[in-house]
């Protein structure tokens, strides 16, 4: 009953907002558009001008928080709408009405048995509320201030059923036309699907914040709240209270002397950082989430909620720096190559004509100043080009260039002058220079040095079993299974040399760099791999 009246009132809003009318006006539905012309209202007032962009925006707005959120993280896919809509729908904010105080302790005493023997001062009145948990001030009886967060009760539910309504709306428009099947609608549900579940359990954002606060662990500038983990469950988390500036608070902040263009650079560090050298980012940075601390005489970013983080593999971290450095210096061949290197597309995409899309795309963006040059809007040019040619952006990318929006926003909001190229550029370049040189390779060897040795006997197997498939499969493979049995004999009569050959290699590798890789225990290392060498030796 509850997902019948529920699917009413989309409807109703979906008429109420005049959708039927905008899609009859638009080409997003081709020839479909009888279905909606036909309604006896639209043949009378279907020529109305509609704010679609508003009326989505209304719509998200009146069934609730899920679909808030929602509209919230569609806003960043500038790849996927136009910029009228993804603005229209960056207005929307969390504006939840609160659940009552006793809820909220009546489920404290629930997931932690009593409230009244952890807190000397619980206030029940939430100091935040959104739409999955809202969030109370509290003293612990060690004297400690803290804040309690708490999800609201029933939520799970709700969402189930709102994640099912979207996924059924997402297919039917999905059926309607190819440019919504462009749209990808579906993906963009189960991602926001995978991303809402996260931030229901509060054991897993206290895993990230406790992450996060060790990535920094050496910084002047970030500061993470603790976590009380002894008072830790799904559903309710205590955590250190700040007292800090919000950092859209800029009056605050320009009374207590804090250098604006300074706010600018080290937020436009602190996303490279965490992107690049710690691999781990905060991925819901807007500016609720951010507050300024006065620190050392100069501040401190304090970060909260980590519901939603995210991480690239080494794979695209790697191909990321380089399409940004080759970007800015203009190599859109090498962009291009980077693209099908890293399976961006399809590796039989033509090279060429990709190289000249992202010119065309692109090349008017570098003919700003360099400040004004947009790091964001790259990503979404090049995402926009690439997907011509059968791009499939993964979530982790996304998450990316949210942050990334979210972090170029806010330096230029403090420093409009600021060149995000100059900021992030040195970043960058050290962190390619590491991830090259004889330390490198010698240490991703000896970490995989176990796997080698695995793997060293059972090469001939393998090539045995390889030509012994093919060869039974077709004649036509005659020929490349004689050469396999060539290789075959080949490394059966230097299985001796090839073992001396990796023996000196691992010796080298130790030699190289002892310290980093083997610690203080240089000659018990060797010993210990003379020993495996001998063991693995052929016989």
């Amino acid at each position: 009953m509850n997902n019948l009246s529920r699917i009413i009132k989309i409807i109703y809003l979906f008429f109420k907002y005049d959708i039927d009318k905008s899609l009859i006006s638009s080409d997003l539905i081709g020839s479909k558009k009888y279905l909606f012309f036909l309604l006896p209202w639209n043949l009378i007032t279907f020529r109305k001008k509609i704010n679609l962009a508003m009326n989505i925006r209304l719509i998200c707005e009146d069934l609730g928080p899920i679909f808030v959120k929602l509209g919230q993280m569609i806003s960043t896919r500038k790849d996927l709408l136009n910029n009228e809509i993804a603005f229209e729908l960056a207005k929307l904010q969390d504006n939840v009405t609160p659940f009552s105080g006793e809820t909220a302790k009546s489920i404290i005493d629930q997931e932690l048995n009593t409230s009244s023997e952890i807190f000397s001062y619980f206030d029940k009145k939430p100091i935040a509320s959104a739409s999955i948990a809202q969030v109370h001030a509290a003293k612990l009886k060690t004297g400690e201030d803290v804040i309690v967060k708490v999800v609201r009760p029933d939520i799970k539910s709700k969402i189930i059923q709102d994640i099912s309504l979207m996924k059924r709306i997402a297919r039917y428009l999905n059926n309607l036309s190819d440019d919504f099947k462009r749209m990808h609608l579906i993906d963009i549900v189960n991602d926001y699907e995978m991303v809402i579940y996260d931030e229901l359990n509060l054991i897993k954002e206290a895993a990230n914040a406790k992450q996060i606060a060790k990535n920094f662990s050496k910084s002047d500038y970030i500061y993470i709240p603790t976590v009380h983990c002894t008072y830790l469950t799904s559903k309710v988390m205590v955590m250190e209270r700040i007292y800090g500036i919000p950092i859209n608070d800029k009056e605050a902040l320009m009374k207590e002397g804090i250098s604006f263009k300074e706010i600018a650079q080290k937020s436009v560090e602190l996303f490279f950082i965490q992107v690049f050298e710690h691999n781990f980012f905060h991925a819901d940075m807007h500016p609720g989430n951010i507050f300024i601390q006065k620190h050392n005489d100069t501040f401190r970013f304090v970060l909260v909620d980590f519901g939603i983080m995210g991480s690239l593999s080494e794979f695209d971290k790697k191909y990321l720096a380089e399409n940004f450095i080759a970007f800015f210096n203009r190599d859109y061949a090498s962009v291009a190559r980077l693209h099908v290197e890293c399976e961006w597309v399809p590796k039989d995409t033509n090279i060429p004509s990709l190289e000249s899309a992202i010119r065309e795309n692109c090349e008017c963006m570098l003919d700003k100043p360099i400040k004004d040059v947009s790091l964001s809007d790259i990503i979404v040019g090049l995402f926009d080009t690439a997907r011509r040619f059968k791009l499939e952006v993964q979530p982790q990318l996304i998450l990316m260039q949210k942050t990334l929006l979210y972090t170029e926003g806010l330096g230029r909001e403090f420093n409009p002058e600021l060149d995000l190229w100059k900021t992030s550029k040195p970043i960058l370049e050290t962190w390619m220079k590491e991830q090259k040189g004889p330390k490198v390779v010698a240490k991703k060897i000896f970490n995989n040095i176990d796997s080698y040795l695995e793997i060293l006997p059972e090469i001939p197997s393998f090539f045995r079993r390889i030509s012994n498939h093919y060869s039974g499969n077709s004649s036509d493979l005659t020929k490349n299974y004689e050469q396999l049995k060539i290789i075959e004999e080949k490394i059966n009569s230097n299985k001796k040399r090839n073992h001396i050959y990796f023996s000196f290699l691992v010796i080298i590798i130790i030699l190289i760099d002892p310290t980093s890789l083997l610690g203080t225990y240089k000659m018990e290392a060797l010993v210990s791999v003379a020993a495996l060498m001998y063991l693995s030796r052929p016989t």
